[in-house]
């Protein structure tokens, strides 16, 4: 199982995703889940004890990827924007 903290971020103006809290999910990290892929992939985890639902990875074009982080997820872990989490 692969651990880590992060900051929750939200997009300012972007197209489709403008208001999205997300986390950065990084390249290394994104590997380790499922080598190779540069497409959205599904997930299962936790953010803090909250479990992560109904969600997956999208590509963010350089390696990277984000994991929106939907109303459930933001009431189930009492955590806002700029708060770090345990993923």
């Amino acid at each position: 199982m692969i651990t880590f903290r992060t900051k929750i971020q939200r997009f300012g103006k972007k197209g489709e995703k403008t208001g999205w809290s997300f986390i950065v999910i990084s390249k290394t990290i994104a590997d380790q889940l499922n080598p190779g892929v540069k497409k959205s992939f599904r997930i299962k985890g936790k953010l803090d004890n909250h479990p992560i639902s109904r969600t997956a990875l999208l590509p963010m074009g350089d390696g990277k990827f984000i994991l929106p982080i939907n109303a459930s997820m933001r009431k189930g872990t009492g955590k806002k924007d700029g708060d770090t989490i345990t993923v």
